[in-house]
């Protein structure tokens, strides 16, 4: 908690604080009330970090709202300022509504409370839609902290890496793969914040940029694939993360610790020169040796062929494609792949 001598004025001020505390009263069921307990398709909340709320005051929210539900007589002194801003920030004041929320359930719980000490909630026992949830808000944090250093011109690049690296682990344990491209679906936007302002993909036909087909274990790719397996010798789904370019396509596969980019069908245009493949979240983890030292500046080890086949190595890994979580891990690593002809 926050010091209580912040002002002082206090009975002024406390008196602004409790006016100010009786208007943002959020409207919660009573207890006991069997009506007010949802489905579970119903509980999955929406995200509320978007980019008008106010780090600062939102790092403010958990300490002060236990504070209330603990009815701290200091609380109104002690958090003034943070309730004359949620009186016109409509962003903070929804994410207090739905931290108070999901902080009185956990004190003040329904029901008989489970009992401790019968096991430990591993993440891949935890609720998809919950991990999901959870990743989108790490994302809007990490998104949240650079936008804000900017604003102070400091550095804090480390402290919105780690948010983002923690994200991409816990997106290795959702299964389902639309669940999965919706936890990771800001994660591109927020990347290139560390390069600066986010400026769109150029159009060029000297440029490719392929994403990742997600699939989900024990199913088959939608793409459709030429009948000659040159591509793919092993021809086994598993040990391949399918990628799409609009009409084009491609794969990474897996020949031993090599990571192998196979494309084909490219233009003319590149037809017999080298190209320059970055992948974009390449930096952010670290199970891969990139060819180069540098993800954003793999150099092909050979000319497109004069057919439009590409077949280069990026790098080397000690993750496996069959293992489901290293594959996960490994497919939102390539989220965003340029391939841009040699200048």
């Amino acid at each position: 908690m926050r010091d209580s001598t912040l002002f002082d004025d206090a009975g002024n001020t406390g008196q602004l604080a409790q006016w100010l505390l009786q208007v943002l009263a959020p409207v919660l069921p009573e207890q006991g009330n069997d009506a007010s307990i949802l489905p579970d398709d119903e509980k999955q909340l929406p995200l509320l970090l978007t980019n008008d709320y106010h780090l600062p005051f939102y790092q403010q929210l958990p300490d002060f709202i236990m504070a209330l539900l603990k009815n701290d007589p200091q609380v109104t002194v002690s958090y003034a300022p943070l309730l004359y801003h949620l009186m016109g920030c409509s962003a903070c004041y929804a994410s207090y509504l739905d931290l108070y929320d999901s902080l009185r359930v956990a004190l003040y719980p329904h029901g008989a409370r489970p009992i401790l000490g019968q096991g430990t909630r591993t993440l891949a026992a935890t609720p998809h839609r919950m991990l999901s949830h959870l990743c989108q808000t790490l994302i809007s944090q990490a998104q949240a902290v650079l936008r804000q250093a900017r604003h102070d011109h400091n550095d804090q690049d480390e402290a919105a890496r780690s948010l983002l690296r923690m994200a991409l682990r816990i997106s290795a344990h959702i299964t389902q793969s639309s669940l999965r491209r919706e936890a990771l679906k800001d994660l591109i936007q927020v990347a290139t914040l560390f390069d600066g302002p986010t400026t769109p993909i150029q159009e060029s036909p000297h440029t490719n940029a392929y994403c990742p087909v997600f699939v989900s274990p024990g199913s088959r790719s939608r793409i459709v694939r030429r009948t000659d397996t040159t591509m793919h010798p092993n021809g086994a789904d598993s040990h391949s993360i399918e990628l799409q370019s609009r009409t084009l396509t491609g794969r990474i596969v897996q020949n031993g610790q090599v990571l192998e980019l196979q494309l084909h069908d490219l233009q003319p245009t590149l037809r017999g020169r080298y190209v320059t493949i970055s992948v974009l979240l390449g930096s952010l983890l670290e199970p891969v040796r990139w060819r180069g030292g540098n993800p954003r500046a793999i150099r092909s080890t050979g000319p497109v062929q004069m057919d439009g086949t590409l077949i280069t190595p990026l790098g080397l890994t000690d993750f496996q494609l069959q293992n489901p979580e290293e594959r996960n891990l490994l497919e939102a690593m390539f989220l965003l792949i340029e391939v841009r002809a040699v200048d």
